[in-house]
């Protein structure tokens, strides 16, 4: 699927949102549904906590990051970039997966999402930023650690 063709792939081609360059639109992939879904279990077991609901019953089990990323106010936006530079040192040459909800994913460089999270993820939002062995929660504006479920 063509990022165009992606459900958020607004945010990044619309003037009305960001408009990101060639060059940057090639630094992302639009994620199968069984991709995403995939790694979205991970993270979520719709057994013990719904598709959709799991960050109002899971956030007082998280370690947060930070409670204000500061969306919308450029200094604070600027903040939030070093931090998750920081937070994702190890994986800032390589690719995490941005996951919008169980179906619908993107694959983007890592320093590319640090550098324009505030375009990937939205107050409203609560999203999963998956690294591999270590993923992030963004929730209206907050930021949290997030483990994956231990599996038996």
């Amino acid at each position: 699927m063509d990022i165009k063709d992606f459900l958020f792939g607004c945010r990044f081609t619309d003037e009305e949102f960001a408009v990101f360059s060639e060059s940057e639109l090639s630094e992302m992939r639009v994620l199968s549904e069984k991709e995403a879904s995939d790694i979205w279990f991970c993270y979520c077991d719709n057994k013990l906590l719904p598709k959709s609901s799991f960050a109002l019953t899971g956030l007082n089990k998280l370690r947060l990051i930070t409670n204000d990323c500061g969306w919308g106010d450029e200094k604070a936006e600027k903040e939030t970039s070093t931090l998750l530079e920081s937070t994702l040192s190890e994986y800032i040459d390589s690719y995490v997966n941005v996951c919008y909800y169980s179906e619908c994913a993107l694959k983007v460089s890592a320093r590319l999402f640090c550098d324009k999270w505030s375009d990937f993820c939205y107050p409203s939002d609560y999203l999963i930023i998956d690294c591999g062995d270590r993923a992030l929660l963004y929730y209206e504006d907050l930021l949290y650690y997030l483990n994956k479920i231990e599996r038996a």
